[in-house]
């Protein structure tokens, strides 16, 4: 419950320091749970498909909830009742499910009671094209039914939650318009794509491949190729790299070569890989890169998309230079650069990190496959 103006002041700077990366969601949901008289919080957002794009939840042990979660989406009322309810509108058990129908459903039988999770009060916060975001306040049996009290106060915060999904969704689309801003200064033919494949945006040479007759071009804001085996060829690739995004492993980098419908014109070399991926990132945003190699060279192409994708400084992509193309030793590099050893080492940890490996033998295989 809310026992003060300024516990109620908190919780809101909670969840808007979490949308400009502050704070986590799972301390601003932990808040959000406590004074709703709750077990626990969730924040989720769910794809047309039934698909979860994510899963940020508090108090619940997260890896039987998240696989059982996204297994039975497609069979959840409570899906199913936020997909259809407008934005903001607060529901619990019995405004969309009898108890009757409760006791019969799969659902509730199977994954809401042996959890401990049979009730539940939530709103949808934002609806997409192909996907939607809500927020719950999820209830043990001990704790029953939200209370009208508590449900107000769930009514009261759910518009501050909103709006600090939007201020991060609004900053996520910021970043692609650098990183394309970027690209397009440097003439690089770049798509950048959501999880479903369709190109949120694209530079100005990519937009020239698309409309010229060299084996791209969008459909439906697809990227689709002139030949079925070559568009399965680069949807594998990009489902990959969006696949690596959520079960981080090796890299996830893949090459596609695309013919023309003139088979005598020289084809086209695709590299596809993922954004690099940010704490709590809402999977609206586009997260997939499609670069074409143009004539610019390898090593030109290469520096573009570190410094683009990766944010790597000049220093840190002339130490990847050494170390991929010429194969040379941390040593051989601080010599070469008039620093210390232990220098070079901790850019190269620093570089290691912006790519997401671990291992200076990832890191080398990583580089070598841009």
């Amino acid at each position: 419950m809310i026992r003060s103006d300024a516990q109620w002041l908190s919780i809101i700077d909670a969840f808007h320091s979490a949308a400009i990366g502050a704070h986590s969601w799972e301390t601003a949901l932990r808040g959000f749970a406590d004074v709703t008289g709750s077990r626990s919080a969730q924040l989720t957002g769910v794809g047309q498909d039934g698909s979860v794009l994510f899963n940020v939840l508090t108090n619940i042990d997260p890896p039987a909830f998240y696989s059982m979660f996204a297994a039975t989406a497609t069979i959840n009322p409570r899906v199913k009742a936020a997909r259809a309810a407008p934005v903001l509108k607060v529901m619990a058990e019995s405004d969309f499910i009898t108890p009757d129908e409760c006791r019969r459903d799969q659902f509730y039988q199977e994954v809401a009671r042996p959890l401990d999770i049979p009730f539940m009060c939530f709103t949808t916060l934002e609806r997409q094209e192909a996907a939607f975001i809500a927020l719950g306040a999820i209830r043990s049996q001990k704790e029953e039914h939200i209370t009208g009290q508590q449900r107000e106060i769930f009514a009261a915060l759910a518009p501050h939650v909103r709006t600090a999904v939007r201020t991060q969704l609004a900053l996520e689309g910021r970043g692609v318009i650098v990183l394309t801003g970027a690209m397009d200064s440097l003439s690089i033919p770049v798509f950048v794509c959501d999880r479903t494949g369709r190109v949120g945006s694209l530079t100005g040479a990519a937009e020239s491949l698309v409309t010229t007759g060299r084996g791209l071009q969008l459909k439906a804001g697809r990227l689709k190729t002139c030949w079925p085996k070559e568009t399965k060829a680069l949807d594998d690739a990009i489902e990959a790299a969006v696949l690596w995004r959520a079960q981080p492993g090796p890299a996830a980098l893949r090459t596609v070569i695309v013919r023309g419908r003139d088979l005598s014109t020289a084809p086209l070399v695709l590299d596809v890989f993922p954004l690099p991926s940010q704490p709590y990132q809402l999977t609206f945003a586009p997260r997939v890169l499609v670069v074409a190699r143009g004539p610019r060279g390898e090593k030109a192409r290469r520096t573009a998309v570190l410094q683009a994708a990766y944010a790597l400084t000049s220093a840190e992509v002339q130490i990847t230079e050494y170390l991929v193309v010429e194969g040379q030793s941390p040593e051989f590099i601080a010599a070469k650069r008039g620093v210390s050893v232990e220098t070079v080492r901790t850019q190269i940890k620093a570089i290691m990190a912006k790519l997401g490996v671990s291992r200076q033998v990832d890191l080398v295989v990583r580089l070598g496959e841009l």
